[in-house]
């Protein structure tokens, strides 16, 4: 009997081009919803999507009402703007490599364990750099004591918000804190507990999925494990900020390629990321407060 003809097989080699779209979903998933910070800040990637490595934010300083009087002519402001610049040049990435891919993937809890796994390790990356930024904004207020925040020194961080107009009831203010100083603020039997507005109170549990469950006096307010917990004095254990005390850029989304490696017999896999982040607030532009320990 004649031997039929059965054609080629497809293999890690011959359909590798597969792979990467499986596995860029469940990455980019898991990224955007470990990043907590990039949600909290001003976003210029569309800026760069294309090219160019620098964005130059432009901070429009105050300009002064001037009352007229009958017969003299107007005077125009002298203020002068001034820019920051935003510098793409951050390029980060994970990988690792797979002896049989297709075992992984005929496996969805095995798959999704590495998806989540290059997924966080990007968005812990970008966490820190954005809170590398934003743990050095101009104004700072002490705590009381380490990783305790006491309603005298939260009146007090709203009264240092308000007089340098920062916006902190519009909606785009929030706080981050390290996860023992949320745990004091949760605490029921502690002060300012009583004033903790729970967001899942409502039911629909929103507040719960995305990270934020409660906002004080309108700011929303997140913990982060980026966030240095307990220290010396110079330990910064979170903060308040406006959405405009720092710009972030992102010229490439979480990107996935794999290669097929014959000497390997497996498949790499590589996740990779390019972004840019800058602080705004400065001295004559206060967009926060940063809390800091005392010990």
């Amino acid at each position: 009997m004649a031997k039929h003809y059965q054609g080629s097989p497809a293999t890690t080699t011959t359909d590798a081009v597969f792979i990467p779209e499986v596995w860029a979903s469940g990455i980019y998933k898991y990224f955007e919803r470990k990043t907590v910070f990039r949600n909290l800040v001003d976003d210029y990637s569309a800026l760069v999507s294309g090219s160019a490595d620098t964005i130059h934010v432009p901070e429009i300083g105050v300009i002064s009402a001037t009352a007229k009087s009958a017969g003299s002519d107007v005077s125009y402001d002298a203020t002068a703007s001034t820019t920051t610049d935003l510098s793409v040049n951050k390029h980060y990435y994970a990988a690792k490599l797979f002896e049989d891919l297709l075992t992984v993937q005929s496996s969805y809890d095995l798959m999704s364990k590495y998806a989540k796994m290059f997924g966080e390790a990007l968005a812990r990356q970008v966490d820190s750099d954005i809170w590398g930024e934003l743990d050095g904004v101009n104004q700072t207020q002490a705590l009381s004591a380490d990783d305790t925040l006491t309603a005298a020194v939260f009146e007090a961080t709203l009264a240092t918000l308000g007089e340098n107009d920062v916006p902190y009831m519009d909606g785009d203010c929030y706080m981050v804190v390290n996860p023992t100083l949320f745990a004091d603020i949760m605490n029921p039997s502690a002060g300012l507990a009583q004033y903790f507005i729970r967001q899942d109170a409502s039911g629909d549990g929103s507040g719960l999925r995305n990270g934020m469950v409660g906002s004080l006096y309108g700011i929303q307010v997140f913990m982060s494990n980026t966030v240095s917990t307990a220290g010396s004095s110079s330990t910064v254990p979170g903060g308040i900020f406006h959405r405009s005390a720092c710009a972030f850029a992102m010229q490439r989304d979480v990107r996935v390629q794999s290669e097929y490696s014959v000497d390997a017999l497996g498949t790499k896999v590589v996740a990779d990321t390019i972004y840019g982040v800058k602080v705004l607030d400065d001295s004559d532009n206060i967009r926060g407060v940063r809390f800091l320990n005392v010990d």
